[in-house]
């Protein structure tokens, strides 16, 4: 059965041609700034996506009758429990309102939903950032009106949880798991039979500082950077998001070029240290959720190909589980696989609606 996966980022459009869960064929459009400069917001761009994307099917010869599913990344919705869902109009509702918030992969389900309906075959989304399975404990914040969400790498944490519990002949109903997700973003879950239990929410500022981001700060100091009035609580909150980290020390959030540098510069040594020690730190506070009953610790996403950074890690944590790395990230395949897992009948479609 043959599948096209979606997977749209601000400025490209990732694509791929799966026979089941094999992928056949994969691809990247690449959208410059002038390209994208007429349109004034991401949902905007869903005609001229669609088109682009019609157009590398063609010119590689793969027709509409050929698919017997279309599988996109989800974008910002409700929050949902995990699991594959079908795509309909009531999704398409939350991606287009922008209710829950905009990312191109709002977009990316639009235009599987409209070639869905054109060439008359399903499409699925699999395991949204938004994917919500926390406990009610979980929840509360520890200040009355702010409610803790749930916001994560859902897609590349149940997709090696999935894949360590097939490889290691486990029930991956029966498994207690803690996957961190490490990137520009870092998040970290505790999985429970699959389900996230708790999680880090990166989005809001929780949890340790990565490459971009500054993670949970002293909270005092952080509000006497809004008192001298020189900045705005929006200019701060993009700050802390996209400019925070590594970034803001030390103006890159390239962690290969700085583990480089950490050899003779003592600053960037200590400050990697710490990046680490707060991601094992995490990863303990994780262990709490699931009574320090874990199976096993899964390390993945870009920052695990770094071998030293992970060894690092492993000892720090080695007295809760064992580790295994899975550097990277492949949201195509993970797509794929829950569509596939659909089609054969091993998961059954989720309604999005209820």
């Amino acid at each position: 059965m043959k599948i096209l996966v979606l997977n749209l980022g601000s400025t490209s459009t990732k694509l791929g041609v799966f026979d089941g869960t094999k992928q056949v064929l994969s691809h990247t459009i690449r959208h410059s700034k002038e390209e994208l400069a007429p349109f004034p917001g991401i949902l905007e761009q869903e005609e001229y996506r669609k088109r682009r994307l019609l157009d590398w099917l063609s010119e590689n010869g793969h027709e509409a009758a050929g698919f017997a599913a279309i599988a996109a990344r989800g974008g910002l919705v409700r929050p949902l429990p995990g699991g594959t869902y079908r795509l309909d109009e009531e999704a398409a509702k939350d991606a287009r309102g922008g209710q829950y918030g905009l990312h191109p992969a709002n977009t990316g389900m639009l235009i599987a939903l409209s070639l869905s309906r054109a060439w008359g075959i399903p499409a699925f989304f699999t395991d949204a950032p938004a994917t919500d399975e926390l406990t009610e404990v979980a929840r509360v914040s520890g200040y009355k009106g702010i409610t803790r969400r749930s916001i994560f790498h859902a897609l590349n944490m149940k997709r090696v949880a999935r894949l360590y519990c097939e490889q290691n002949g486990l029930d991956p109903l029966a498994s207690r798991l803690i996957a961190a997700h490490m990137g520009g973003g870092i998040t970290i879950s505790a999985l429970k039979g699959l389900k996230a239990i708790d999680i880090n929410n990166g989005v809001d500022g929780e949890g340790p500082f990565t490459p971009e981001r500054a993670g949970s700060l002293p909270t005092r100091p952080l509000l006497a950077l809004l008192e001298d009035g020189k900045t705005s609580p929006r200019a701060l909150s993009e700050a802390l998001y996209r400019q925070g980290g590594l970034q803001s020390y030390f103006g890159t959030n390239d962690v290969a070029a700085l583990l480089a540098r950490a050899e003779k510069e003592d600053e960037v040594r200590l400050v990697l240290d710490a990046m680490v020690y707060q991601i094992a730190k995490q990863i303990a506070a994780l262990a709490v959720a699931l009574k320090g009953r874990v199976d096993q610790i899964l390390l993945t996403g870009g920052i695990a190909y770094n071998t030293g950074m992970m060894e690092q890690l492993r000892e720090m944590v080695a007295w809760i589980a064992p580790c295994t790395v899975y550097p990277g990230e492949d949201e195509l395949a993970a797509l794929a696989e829950g569509a596939w897992r659909v089609l054969s009948g091993l998961e059954e479609a989720r309604n999005f609606g209820g």
